[in-house]
């Protein structure tokens, strides 16, 4: 493992999940990690991205602020992974 890139994480799955998890990393003919970090990197940063924008102390205008962020950003990822799927590039 690369652990200038890479950082070790453990996390606890629904054994449902975990079982859809394998069966399509197996398919994509890539490891669980992979499917995980590729899954999981544009969401998570997405979400840092707008918990970072909310003060400790959170006045109804930042929450609008927020879920304005959240709508827009979350809407051209839907849209673009859409497009994907649609595209036959998945």
């Amino acid at each position: 493992m690369n652990t200038d890139k890479l950082a070790r994480s453990t996390v606890v799955l629904d054994r449902s999940v975990h079982e859809d998890l394998s069966y399509v990393a197996s398919r994509m003919g890539i490891s669980r990690s992979a499917l995980v970090r590729d899954v999981l990197s544009e969401p998570v940063t997405m979400m840092a991205r707008w918990v970072r924008t909310v003060p400790d102390h959170v006045t109804p205008e930042e929450v609008a602020k927020l879920t304005a962020m959240v709508d827009e950003e979350m809407g051209e990822f839907i849209g673009r992974k859409t497009q994907l799927i649609e595209g036959g590039n998945v």
